[in-house]
């Protein structure tokens, strides 16, 4: 275990530098952060092993590779492990000649998890190293000189990569995932060397550039926009025939693992469908779905900022905003007849609005553990310190389960708001300080005027049906059905200056009195509040006939156009019911000038 410990230091330290070179598959820089961040969870979660025999503690290593692989060349790595594990099996001690053959075993193994290998990445040096050791393993007689001797062909294999690949020829660097496969086998030589690896150790390898290279290949636009990415669990998996089923969705793509897990990875423009398709395999967990021209195009811009903001998706922001402020969203769990999905990842908020009338039950839960580590260990790789802004916990274990499991990663350079709102509320608050983020403002000055600025929120909520009041028994089955004879339509707010309490705040007979009425609310508090400056959000529940007319009243009326319109968080529906309309307002004094 202490071999793979040094081979994850050296791979940690020089994970940065393998971002800046990044060029291929996508130019999006996060290579070195995905290999780390996949090494670094298979030594959180293997240290502890108490096996002593090769064979037994290579699948341990195997078995945590594969929940934890992030991005293609982690995913590869993955398999690589795994088919390591397969040439050890049984084995208490190993010799030269048998890790060579399991090596061997490895390679073959990385190769076939891959739809369409390409000659010039980790692929051509793991095969290179390893075919290396096939011819030499007998001419050794201790495992450093052994190792030594492919380190050195390994350093060979990977400057070859710039002739093998246009985009790395392009830029004038080498792979990224091949080297970052050369710092391993550089930790696990040093260690066998030297007993640990030095602080400030020299480059073993030359590369042509040490800095950011991608926009020497940058690209307006991309086939397959998303990286996606899940776990799948089950019993005897068939990897050759998921793989053909996922084929046609896109490029990239990597299922790698045992019959009993298999890790999924695949560039698409469809990643609810690779999902639904994984899911006819095993059950499906992990799963994730981010934008590769954004990272591309954050990248471009090179922005410097220091701390990174995380929220839940109960958060209501267009994904371009999310996307342009690196917005990172823990993903809530959600529940349609028991049937259980991931917010936004495997349905879409379309998706599930439009189901819930035919519901016969639904409802919200927080994200998992699991979600909120991965995002927090991979903004360790591009910010300081972290503001994380939450749905209100007064209804919610999101924000305790945030807090546990960042504080774990983050320590004391973790800073959590309870906003006390939700939905557009929480869009407009979360907003705000990823712009304050990219200003250049810490994370604690961040969070104070973001606490500030939640009690300036108004959300507003019209409601078309009670149905849902009275399955979550917050209104009686009596009380319901009075209601419907007498087409009391209710309007509710979730009040931040109470913890985010829900109240009726006004009834009307009929939907264009409910409206009325929460127009003059609107009204009222923009005139308490006196001078500022507005902005608003329209959220709906499946009526966007209804939030389009909200907002041409809101211009007319109100002066102001909403920042945006989009379907509501399902933690709304789920709570109001289909046919809700939310306005969000936020007002926050207009700054002096100079």
């Amino acid at each position: 275990m202490r071999v793979i410990q040094a081979a994850t230091k050296r791979l940690v330290e020089k994970h940065g530098h393998l971002n800046d070179i990044n060029v291929f598959p996508v130019p999006d820089g996060d290579t070195g952060s995905n290999m780390a961040g996949t090494m670094r969870n298979i030594v959180t979660t293997s240290t502890k092993s108490i096996e002593r025999s090769i064979g037994k503690m290579s699948n341990v290593i195997a078995e945590s590779a594969l929940m934890s692989a992030r991005g293609n060349s982690g995913v590869i790595l993955a398999q690589f492990l795994c088919g390591f594990s397969e040439g050890v099996k049984g084995l208490k001690r190993i010799t030269p000649s048998d890790f060579s053959n399991a090596a061997s075993t490895a390679a073959r193994r990385a190769m076939e998890s891959i739809s369409d290998p390409r000659e010039g990445t980790i692929l051509t040096v793991i095969n290179d190293w390893a075919d290396h050791l096939k011819a030499n393993c007998h001419n050794y007689q201790n495992f450093h000189e052994l190792l030594h001797d492919s380190l050195e062909q390994a350093k060979l294999s990977v400057r070859s990569t710039t002739d093998k690949l246009a985009s790395l020829k392009k830029a004038d660097v080498v792979d990224a995932g091949g080297l970052g496969f050369v710092y391993l086998l550089e930790g696990i030589v040093e260690f066998t060397e030297r007993g640990s690896l030095r602080d400030n150790a020299e480059d073993y390898v030359v590369v042509n550039s040490y800095s950011p290279v991608q926009d020497r290949v940058s690209v307006d636009s991309l086939e397959f926009l998303y990286c996606t990415e899940c776990l799948v669990t089950g019993q005897a998996i068939d990897a050759n025939a998921l793989r053909k089923q996922l084929s046609p969705l896109g490029d990239s793509l990597i299922v790698a693992g045992t019959p009993e897990k298999v890790r999924v990875h695949v560039h698409t423009n469809e990643p609810e469908t690779a999902f639904a398709i994984a899911a006819t395999f095993g059950t499906v967990s992990a799963q994730k779905a981010e934008n590769m021209l954004e990272q591309h195009r954050r990248l471009l811009a090179d922005v410097q900022q220091q701390t990174g903001i995380i929220t839940d998706s109960t958060c209501d922001l267009p994904e371009q905003l999310l996307n342009e402020y690196g917005i990172r969203v823990a993903p809530l769990r959600l529940f349609l007849n028991d049937e259980e999905f991931v917010d936004k990842i495997t349905i879409s908020t379309e998706d599930f609005n439009s189901r819930l009338a035919s519901s016969t039950s639904a409802r919200t839960s927080q994200p998992a553990p699991g979600d909120f580590k991965r995002l927090y260990e991979e903004m360790q790789d591009h910010y300081q310190e972290v503001a994380a802004l939450h749905v209100m916990a007064r209804y919610s274990g999101t924000m305790q389960s945030s807090k546990a499991v960042g504080s774990m990663v983050w320590n004391d350079n973790l800073t959590m708001l309870d906003t006390n709102t939700l939905t557009g509320g929480l869009g407009l608050v979360v907003l705000r300080a990823a712009q304050r983020a990219r200003e250049g403002m810490t994370a604690a000055d961040i969070v104070r005027i973001a606490e500030e600025e939640s009690q300036n929120v108004r959300v507003f909520v019209s409601m078309d049906t009670l149905d849902f009041a009275v399955r979550g028994g917050r209104m009686t089955r009596s009380q319901g059905m009075l209601a419907r004879l007498l087409r009391i339509k209710p309007v509710l707010e979730f009040n931040s200056r109470e913890q985010g309490k829900v109240n009726v705040v006004a009834k009307a007979l009929g939907t264009q009195r409910s409206e009325d009425k929460l127009f003059a609310m609107l009204a009222r508090d923009m005139q308490a509040k006196g001078d500022c400056d507005l902005q608003f959000a329209i959220t709906h529940v499946n009526v966007p006939k209804v939030a389009e007319r909200y907002a041409k009243r809101m211009e007319k009326e109100l002066g102001v156009a909403p920042l945006y319109i989009m379907q509501a968080s399902p933690v709304l529906g789920c709570h109001s019911g289909p046919g809700a309309c939310a306005v969000s307002m936020l007002m926050s004094p207009k700054v002096k000038e100079a």
